[in-house]
């Protein structure tokens, strides 16, 4: 066991301050025997002070081994060919994470059974209890292994894209440059761009249809190990929801079908009409004559976070001030570059009160995008270090991605920071176009997602089929005869099927509060950033439907929300 050690000038870590130079499975175990402990003595209090007191220990102890566990994920994500930062991350991840998930696990049910269960919330927020009922099956001790090897698998399909290039124009460019390329102006560049894209997983289908079957068959295996009769149950507690379900997401799906479908292929009839062509060929998706924005509009890479600076700076000092702060200290990983990760997401250390971001920006104008959205859940995540249990500081994804899309729609005023007024008029259209779109593709991963895990085993060659059935009903406008193997490529490149199963319906639901705020923002922009900032204060203290309310918007599941909004979206985009 290492020495113990604190940080240095000042920088003290919030929890658990005394810690070891590095942890080891030796340390977690012991220190969450002593909570365990702490918790059985306070069980036998009348007081519920030192049931309290325990869960305040638990929680700085979750704090510290959690943070690390992100530190050492976004320390790799940059280089994924670091071996020394390889070898760290999967110590953490095989051998110390287990224990404390075991440790969590056991925790979770202690407290949930606690005569001072209620006293304890009561102290650290109403939502804790139903958070940690979630938790309970997830963490679950008969499936330490499992997790580790579910972990494992989803390490190497990181490493498998990481290392992706692609032939384009005569150049080799990483999996993330030839996406964007296929947006170009150009009809050659960007059917090549969209072909060696497409083609590439192709190529690696065996390797990634194989890393994919043996994660299927192993969350199978864990779902009935728990007594359910697949994993889909504990897909949903793995995503912490506590006020709707399979149902519900059931019926939400049949309103995206009803209202944004239409709508979808209403835009895409339009798109082939601006092109000349009859039916829309599927590497012409990306672009639109009248509404894409040149390539490379987003260079230099290098200006990005000044112009970001000024957007957040006109709509909000306090925005502002966390930008700032993220930058002075290194909290924002920005540029794509060979063996980086691929995609974008947002991290935080809790024990160091710091939130983080990780992007892959190309120049072009997704890289803006994604910047706002990537900055909106790190402001949530900056406004809500307040709270105390490290638990409730994040919502749950569906809520999160409130903060996120919200912050792509309210930064549209200020887009002039980054693109000339003409420019940034068709940004705007850009994001009502990829709402409507957004909804119809996350129904697709989410239908296609409860059919893997309701027929665990089908073979490749039926998932495949199964894709491009359900990606045909909810998209239509796109000719994809003839080249049905590059439709169905598409699901080995959406990583939230391999590492976040059931990760994906969360955006469709946030993306009807996102669109809420916006038409709140075009009648009232304080009223908007008022709203915004109390969302970002929330964190996870309520239930994303509680979220809604208490936000003063409409629940995503109301009957008539998908009508109201895609009738606003058509206005929006003059259909």
């Amino acid at each position: 066991m290492g020495s113990f050690v604190q940080l240095q000038q000042g920088n003290m870590y919030k929890h658990f301050p005394n810690r070891p130079d590095s942890l080891t499975p030796e340390f977690v175990e012991d220190e969450y025997a002593k909570q365990i402990s702490a918790f059985d003595a306070a069980e036998t209090e009348e007081s519920p002070a030192a049931a309290i007191t325990a869960f305040a220990g638990w929680n700085a102890l979750k704090s510290y081994v959690h943070s690390e566990g992100a530190r050492l994920g976004y320390a790799l994500s940059k280089d994924m060919r670091h071996e020394e930062n390889d070898r760290r991350e999967r110590f953490f991840r095989e051998k110390v994470l287990p224990k404390a998930e075991d440790g969590d696990a056991a925790l979770a049910q202690r407290l949930l059974q606690s005569k001072h269960s209620a006293a304890v919330a009561d102290r650290f927020g109403a939502q804790l209890l139903p958070t940690l009922g979630t938790t309970v099956e997830p963490l679950d001790p008969r499936n330490s292994d499992d997790r580790v090897k579910i972990s494992e698998l989803s390490n190497r399909y990181d490493k498998a894209l990481a290392k992706g290039e692609v032939k384009v124009d005569g150049n080799l460019v990483t999996l993330q440059v030839a996406r964007g390329m296929a947006s170009s102006e150009k009809p050659e560049l960007r059917k090549e761009a969209f072909c060696a894209h497409r083609q590439w997983f192709l190529d690696h289908r065996e390797e990634l249809a194989g890393i994919f079957a043996e994660m299927v068959e192993i969350r199978d295996r864990m779902g009935k190990k728990l007594g359910h009769d697949s994993f889909v149950p504990l897909g949903y507690l793995g995503m912490a929801r506590t006020d709707y379900g399979r149902d519900e997401v059931g019926k939400f799906r049949e309103s995206v079908l009803e209202f944004a479908t239409p709508l979808g292929e209403k835009l895409l009839q339009r798109q082939a009409e601006r092109l000349g062509t009859e039916a829309l060929a599927p590497w012409d998706v990306a672009y639109d004559p009248e509404l894409t924005l040149p390539t490379g509009i987003a260079k230099p890479i290098d200006e990005q976070l000044d112009r970001a600076a000024k957007v957040f700076s006109a709509l909000s000092p306090k925005l502002a001030g966390h930008f700032a702060h993220m930058r002075e200290n290194g909290l924002i990983d920005l540029e794509n570059r060979k063996g980086k990760s691929p995609g974008a997401y947002c991290t935080s250390f809790s024990d160091e009160g710091k939130v983080a971001i990780f992007c892959n920006s190309t120049g072009d104008e997704d890289d803006v995008g994604t910047l706002m959205h990537e900055m909106g859940h790190a402001f949530q995540g900056w406004e809500s270090q307040a709270i105390d249990a490290v638990d409730l500081q994040w919502p749950t994804a569906d809520a999160c991605e409130i903060h996120s899309m919200g912050m792509e729609y309210l930064s549209q005023r200020h887009m002039h920071e980054f693109f000339d007024e003409e420019n940034a008029a068709k940004y705007k259209q850009n994001r009502w176009r990829s709402a409507v779109t957004l909804l119809c593709y996350v129904c697709v991963v989410d239908e296609f997602q409860h059919w893997i895990y309701e027929n665990p085993k089908a073979s490749s060659d039926d998932r495949d089929t199964r894709w491009r059935e359900i990606h045909d009903h909810y998209i239509r406008g796109v000719n994809w005869t003839g080249l049905e193997e590059y439709e169905h490529a598409r699901w080995y490149a959406q990583l939230h099927i391999f590492r976040y199963p059931f990760y994906y319906i969360d955006y469709a639901i946030a993306e009807t509060g996102a669109m809420q705020l916006a038409m709140i923002d075009a009648k009232d922009h304080d009223k908007a950033m008022e709203s915004y900032l109390e969302l970002c204060r929330l964190g996870g203290t309520d239930s994303v439907l509680g979220i809604f309310k208490a936000s003063g918007m409409r629940s995503p599941f109301e009957a008539d929300l998908m009508r109201d909004l895609m009738a606003h979206a058509a206005e929006q985009l003059g259909l």
